[in-house]
């Protein structure tokens, strides 16, 4: 997707989201220059477009 959660990431996630995709982030491999900006871009992808999974979640 992107380096940056905050750019890249969240940019690819809303497109992806648009074209009817199904969109999942795993938030520990997504990174921002400081936290503040990764939970910044993290908040609103969940309620709108995406779904996200933490790093030691099980996959089913």
């Amino acid at each position: 997707m992107g380096t940056y959660t905050n750019v890249c990431c969240e940019s690819s996630a809303r497109d992806a989201a648009t074209l009817g995709l199904r969109v999942l982030l795993t938030t520990a491999v997504n990174a921002a220059q400081c936290d503040e900006n990764h939970n910044a871009a993290l908040h609103p992808i969940y309620p709108s477009c995406g779904d996200m999974r933490p790093r030691k979640q099980r996959w089913t």
